[in-house]
């Protein structure tokens, strides 16, 4: 298995997460101060504390994709462990975030990391009520609708090939992961195949080897390649 990870994409994003963070809590000191030092700039103090609150929201949720481990990619990329050096898993490099080419195929991993429960029902998507994910102190966004983001970044892929490879035709063939072991995942009639995390492997494994041949595979990885800087 070889893992090609864009790895100044992840500190970069982990720097955002820290400095927002340490911003946020230098706006809200100095908002805290003005209002006992200076009760007549009482917009200075709420607008100090407006702002406190929002690099405190943007640090923590960077913070919780980007630093904390183990990071989605890095789920992924266990989750994957043991397949064959024919299999390449591309993060942060592609029109789509992650991208496995292998024999089955070539798939785009749709990673979603909520916890709690979560439901699909013919692609209608519903997550449980939490009073820390409404308010914002758990750092996680809700889980949306991944059915659409999945088609969206599969589109976005296969426009990318359209482009450059037009000659070959390959399927994009999109697939929600869900990288969080407490995501507990009620699924009917999903039109995209969802899997948690440590099914992902034997799915690929089942699906058997015809999807690309070599040569195919040759050529898309030689095209990731360029990509790779």
């Amino acid at each position: 298995m070889k893992i090609i990870r864009n790895e100044k994409h992840v500190k970069l994003r982990a720097r955002i997460g820290q400095w927002a963070s340490l911003g946020g809590m230098a706006v809200l000191g100095l908002g805290l101060v003005i209002s006992f030092t200076r009760p007549q700039w009482i917009g200075i103090s709420l607008a100090c504390l407006l702002m406190g609150l929002l690099l405190s929201q943007i640090g923590l949720y960077h913070t919780k994709r980007w630093v904390q481990r183990p990071r989605p990619d890095e789920v992924l990329e266990k989750a994957l462990k043991g397949l064959d050096n024919r299999f390449e898993l591309y993060s942060f490099y592609l029109p789509a975030p992650h991208v496995l080419l292998g024999p089955p195929g070539l798939f785009v991993l749709r990673v979603q990391h909520q916890e709690g429960q979560i439901t699909c029902q013919a692609d209608r998507w519903h997550q449980k009520f939490s009073a820390a994910r409404f308010l914002g102190f758990s750092g996680q966004e809700a889980v949306g609708n991944p059915t659409r983001a999945a088609q969206t970044e599969a589109q976005e892929m296969a426009a990318f090939l359209a482009n450059h490879v037009p000659e070959e035709a390959v399927k994009v063939q999109p697939l929600i992961v869900f990288t969080n072991d407490k995501a507990e995942l009620s699924i009917s009639e999903s039109s995209i195949p969802v899997l948690p995390y440590k099914k992902l492997k034997p799915y690929l494994r089942g699906l058997g080897k015809r999807g690309l041949s070599a040569q195919q595979r040759e050529r898309l990885s030689e095209l990731f390649a360029t990509r790779v800087v």
